[in-house]
This record gives structure tokens, sequence and C-alpha cells, in this order.
């Protein structure tokens, strides 16, 4: 039972009055943290991975983070591109966490910046001819031996251009990928990904933040903060209907409480379709299967304040609901709070039979007052939320 208690404070009482000990359990057992940081003018994402490596007496392991960025190219829309990452691992070789580049963040950096010496980007406008480059390119390589092995496999030469740039071409000369310097102070921005954590497991991430405060690590302006929750708890038509309806019906309340951060980016409502969906029991008539295969016909996107769609298509290296709508942290207790509150909101949900779709709850204190009084949170964590909620 401890397992669970430090997620939940062990005083709390749950809006059902069920024992304690009945109810910690019904609650995921696994929770992720994802924060955006940016890293002091002169230091940079790996600083981070590297002290927290020493202070766990871990190491430091590089890789390629595979994502996308809008394109400047006619008839491209998309570029996809590799940026420079590092796990940090424990003794026995399990990640702890990573710290990946983020390109949402895009303040506060000084885009004028020369390229930092030893950072590059790997680009393609061909998602299946990046993956093949990851496969290739060994992270301890310099931008200079970045492509040779895609190249190898081509059948080619790696091409030097203007500006430190690395370009391969097939032998009809079409664009399979080009290494570039990092400019613009790209290499600070840091997301902060952490393993899988057990739910009594605080330290952790505490440590993590504290080391981030210790290197004078910032809040973007467009920063958030992630939380992934064990989607096996939500596998199941009648909790999910519950949770997605709960949390559309009180979406604005938790805006406010949890003081969302107006400047982020990629979060928003659940589209039409669903939102018509889940005001139905039609989901409660089908195996777990089939209510995948229905919910995934609304063309739900994880750009959401509550990111479904890694329960719908099953995503096997994050089987998660995803909050996303909470404001970048660098204040773990902060963080703890944020995360008591939704344990007691699937504790709460867990209880019930069903949750019927009700009306639109508005962000009024007395509604923001009533949730957290319902849930069951102690008066301590109720007071900083609606202190949040009235700032």
């Amino acid at each position: 039972m401890t397992a669970h208690l430090c997620l939940v404070k062990s005083e709390s009482v749950n809006a059902l009055s069920i024992d304690a000990a009945e109810t910690l359990p019904n609650c995921p057992e696994k929770y992720g943290v994802e924060v955006e940081l940016l890293a002091p003018s002169g230091s940079d994402r790996r600083a981070l991975a590297q002290a927290i490596a020493t202070k766990l007496n871990g190491v430091v392991e590089p890789f390629f983070h595979l994502d996308s960025e809008p394109s400047r190219v006619k008839d491209k829309p998309v570029f996809y591109h590799l940026t420079q990452a590092f796990k940090v691992l424990n003794v026995s070789g399990d990640v702890l966490l990573q710290c990946l580049d983020d390109i949402t963040l895009q303040q506060g950096l000084v885009k004028s910046t020369e390229a930092k010496a030893g950072w590059y980007r790997i680009l393609s406008d061909d998602i299946r001819l990046l993956r093949l480059a990851r496969q290739q390119v060994n992270p301890h390589d310099s931008i200079e031996q970045s492509l040779t092995g895609i190249a190898s496999l081509f059948g080619v030469d790696v091409d030097a251009a203007k500006g430190g740039v690395y370009r391969v071409a097939d032998q009809a000369g079409a664009s399979i990928a080009l290494a570039a310097p990092l400019p613009g102070e790209r290499e600070r921005p840091c997301e902060m990904v952490t393993a899988p954590l057990a739910a009594h497991d605080t330290e952790s991430l505490r440590v993590y933040l504290d080391t981030a405060n210790e290197l004078g690590f910032e809040i973007p302006e467009e920063g958030a903060t992630h939380l992934h929750f064990d989607g096996a708890f939500f596998s199941e038509p009648s909790m999910f209907l519950k949770i997605a309806r709960f949390l559309h019906q009180y979406r604005l309340v938790l805006r406010r409480i949890m003081n969302t951060n107006l400047n982020c980016r990629r979060i928003g409502d659940w589209p039409h379709e669903f939102l018509e969906l889940i005001k139905t029991d039609e989901l409660l008539a089908l195996d777990w299967q089939a209510c995948r295969e229905r919910v995934a016909q609304t063309g739900i996107t994880k750009y959401c304040d509550f990111n479904l769609r890694n329960l719908i298509f099953n995503s096997p290296d994050k089987h998660t609901l995803e909050i996303r709508m909470l404001p970048s942290v660098l204040d773990s207790e902060y963080l703890f709070r944020m995360l008591r509150c939704f344990n007691q909101i699937f504790i709460y949900l867990h209880g019930l039979v069903s949750f019927d779709y009700q009306r639109f709850m508005e962000p009024t204190p007395e509604n923001a007052q009533t949730l957290l009084e319902a849930l069951g949170l102690d008066e301590e964590d109720r007071i900083e939320l609606m202190a949040a909620f009235d700032g």
C-alpha cells in the first residue's frame, strides 16, 4: 500500500469516503514527466544530463532525437531532423531520463548566434531516409563523419558545401540528407523526459529539478510540463468514457487551477466529432478494441490539453494518458501538487459506476473550489491550487 502514498497524501480522503487502503491502488501505478526548460546562455542540455549523471553515479549516452519543423522550401511543408540528445543511465544501464531539443521553444534564444562547436543536426524531407540515417550514424561522430554511413549505403560520397554543411545525394542527384551546424542557441532548449516512475518515487523527480535549478536553467516563455500516466488504467471503455467526459467538462476549470501557460503551443480542445461521441453511450456497448477503432475515426490528435491518442493507437513506447496543459515548472513541490490533483481525479472516477455527460463547467472560483473539495485534496493543496487559480 505505501507504494501509492507519495502522490496522494496519506491524510487525504476521497470524495466517496472509501477507506484509503481500498482506494489508493485504484489509480495508475506509474507516471512520467516531461518538463520543457531552457539552459542559461552559454550552457546546453548536455550539461544538465551530465550533472544529473554525476549526482546519481550514472553515465551520459548521446543519441539523436527525431522531430519535424516547418520548411521554407516550396512544395516541402515539413523537414524532418535529428538533433543531439542525451540519456542518463544508471549503473545497471537503465535509462533514467533524456534531455532533448524541443522545436516549439523559440523565444529567449539569440537566433543570430553562430553554431556552438560540436553541435549540429541532420535533415531530410523524407522521414524514412532520416530513420535510415539515424541507424547509420554514431552519436559520437563529428559533423564531418555523420553522413558517411548513409552515403556508403547508397554507394556515394559525402559532399562538403558552404557554411560547414555536408550533403548526401543519390547517384541521380536526388537529395538524401544533409548535416548542418546548429545555430541560434538551439543547444539551449531542453525537454527533460523521465523514464516511467513508480507512484511512490518522488525523490528522482526532485533530484532532476533541483539539479536544473542549481545550473540556472530557466522556464521558457512557451514552456509546458506534460504528465504521463500508465495507460493500462484507462484501457477499458467505461473508464475511458468517464475520464474523457470529466476532463472535457472541467477543462477550463483545470486550466485555471493549473495556471496553463497561454503561450504554450500545441494544446487545446478535442475535435468536435470526438466531443459529440462522448456525449453518447455508444462506446459502452463496445469492447476495448472496437472502442479504440471508433475513437480513431474522430480524428483525435495528440495536440490537445489531454492527449488520448497514445491509448487509442497503442503506442508501444508510450501507452499513456498525457496531460499537456500544465506550465513549465522548476519547483518540485508545485509539480507534486499537480500530480496529486490528477491522481485524485483518477481515484474519484474509478469509484464511480458512471460519469454522465453534464454541462460544461465555467472557470469560476466557486466551480474550482467545489471541484477541489470533491476530490478530497487536503487543505494545503486546495489553498495552493486556488492561489494559482486566483493569480
